[in-house]
């Protein structure tokens, strides 16, 4: 007994079985030695496939039209590979469409089919690559497998197809959903146990993720997906989502974008003059109004996604910011100061640039928690934080280091530069008492200066660590001043 989805599907005694003149077909098909004679013959034993080579070389898809009443000079006309690859289309579209079911919308799926190979074909051609007979083949065949799926599973398939009506990615997803495999793994399985070419089985299986297609028919699977994309701006119920993939897959085969409108509207034109011959009705639709309609979805889906990336890009924004901010007053958190300090020091040690940075200590803080409260020590803490920002460049970076301690980083800085502007801010804390809670309470703080020096031993760890040293020897000093390592510069007051 079979086991996995596929195998007992394809095991199934009602699936589409090939006709016998499509055998012959497929064994010309594939015989790089064929006689204009042969094929000619071959054709001229089933009426039918004769009258409809005869109907395609009098038409005006191949060129202009003729007055051509020999399937030998039909065959001379069109080339060899058109009309191996007609009469295979021809055959095998007439057998399947004799065993339509009810249920399934088949006029759709033809039309879809039908739509996907004039595009797909024209798309090889605009590309400059010799493959848009079989591109034509697998636009047509490239929903075989919904063919088959519905023989094999009958109503099963029909009630799920229904569910999914004209969304062909939805379709798939619920096959795999049900069944375990999709309409284009079967699809690709029948064409194989029928023989045809190995290039229309990749083309059958892949057009719909043509990521996926062996590198020798990469571009044919990619002209067949554009096909599709084309067949879906015409009848597809998203018409924008299809332009645009239009035009992507115009783009991988080095075809201007803007092309894609040109292929459909020639698709719509085309569509009128093949589907009589392989006895499918054609779509009543303008070219205007489906460009139209596919445009205005497209711009509207542009605009919509526009939205969407904007926010998203705010909401990630708003991510890091909290991720680098301290909570309590807003400034820098200290990860985002080690981070900033790092990547300056590396800047400061490559290209001899000056790094400086101070440490701050509000002084004699856990008094003023002890006689005020937590919570107005929170309120001193966010008021100092925005003191020392209004007088620091744009350039430095202000992070609360802990507690009530703060670290200020000053890029393209040196010593110098930096002990003034830790004199400016130790200026602007002691300057006035800090409103908080109702109360006045006078705030200030202590500073520890320290900068790069070209030295092996210097890291980002000592630098901080030396401002650190020159800390404790400003609050040994008296505090309110500002220390620097290794100078006796200071400030009382």
């Amino acid at each position: 007994m079979p086991g996995s989805p596929l195998e007992r599907i394809m095991h199934s005694d009602r699936l589409p079985t090939i006709p016998a003149v499509a055998v012959r077909v497929i064994d010309l098909v594939q015989r790089p030695d064929v006689s204009l004679d042969e094929l000619g013959a071959m054709i001229e034993r089933d009426p039918s496939l004769a009258a409809r080579v005869l109907r395609m070389a009098n038409s005006g898809f191949y060129g202009r039209p003729r007055s051509i009443s020999r399937v030998r000079d039909a065959v001379l006309v069109l080339g060899l590979r058109t009309v191996k690859t007609l009469a295979l289309g021809f055959t095998l579209v007439a057998d399947l469409r004799a065993r339509e079911g009810v249920g399934l919308d088949h006029t759709w799926l033809w039309q879809r089919s039908l739509y996907a190979a004039i595009v797909a074909r024209a798309v090889a051609g605009r590309a400059g690559l010799r493959v848009g007979d079989e591109a034509f083949l697998g636009g047509l065949f490239h929903l075989l497998g919904v063919i088959a799926l519905e023989s094999a599973l009958g109503d099963d398939y029909r009630d799920l197809a229904a569910e999914a009506g004209r969304d062909v990615g939805l379709l798939r997803a619920r096959e795999i959903e049900r069944f375990g495999v999709d309409h284009s793994r079967v699809g690709a399985a029948l064409a194989e146990r029928w023989n045809l070419p190995p290039a229309l089985v990749d083309a059958v299986r892949h057009a719909a993720d043509p990521a996926r297609a062996p590198l020798e028919t990469a571009q044919l699977v990619m002209c067949v997906h554009a096909g599709a994309a084309g067949a879906d701006v015409i009848l597809g119920d998203r018409p924008g989502e299809q332009l645009a993939a239009l035009r992507t897959a115009c783009q991988r085969l080095g075809i201007a974008p803007e092309a894609a409108e040109e292929l459909v509207a020639a698709a719509l034109a085309d569509g009128a003059a093949l589907a009589t011959t392989f006895d499918i009705q054609a779509s009543c639709l303008e070219p205007g109004e489906v460009l139209a309609r596919a445009n205005e979805a497209l711009l509207r889906l542009t605009i919509e996604s526009e939205r969407e990336n904007a926010a998203l890009q705010a909401e990630r924004e708003q991510l890091i910011h909290q991720a680098s901010t301290d909570v309590l007053t807003g400034v820098a958190n200290r990860r985002h100061f080690h981070e900033f300090l790092e990547e300056h020091f590396r800047l400061a040690a490559r290209y001899g640039t000056p790094l400086s940075l101070f440490l701050v200590d509000l002084d004699r803080f856990k008094a003023l928690n002890d006689t005020y409260g937590h919570l107005t020590g929170d309120e001193v803490l966010r008021a100092v934080a925005a003191r020392m920002k209004s007088v620091l460049r744009d350039a430095d970076l202000l992070a609360r280091f802990g507690g009530e301690e703060f670290v200020v980083v000053l890029p393209s800085t040196p010593l110098e530069g930096a002990i003034q502007s830790a004199e400016r801010v130790r200026e602007a804390i002691a300057a006035r008492p800090i409103e908080a809670a109702g109360q006045e309470i006078p705030v200030t703080a202590s500073f520890g200066v320290s900068a790069y020096r070209a030295d092996a031993l210097m890291t980002p760890e000592w630098l901080i660590k030396e401002a650190d040293l020159a800390l404790y020897e400003a609050k040994r000093a008296g505090r309110n001043c500002v220390r620097a390592a290794g100078d006796e510069v200071s400030s009382r007051f």
